[in-house]
């Protein structure tokens, strides 16, 4: 894993971790909330992308 690739669960660690220690106003909730999707969404898509370069790689070794 790069170092660029871990960025996003690093982030979304340290804005859950905040959100928890520091409890923030209702509003400041909702930017917490979509910062942290986001940053999922983002790991999610990277994780999809190393599976499908994966596969890809087999396949070609494969023939």
């Amino acid at each position: 894993m790069w170092w660029y690739e871990a960025v996003p669960i690093l982030g979304s660690a340290a804005a859950l971790s905040m959100m928890i220690l520091v409890r923030p106003s209702s509003d400041a909730r909702l930017v917490f909330t979509l910062l942290i999707g986001a940053l999922v969404l983002l790991s999610v898509g990277l994780a999809i992308k190393e599976v499908t370069t994966g596969f890809g790689t087999a396949y070609w070794l494969a023939h």
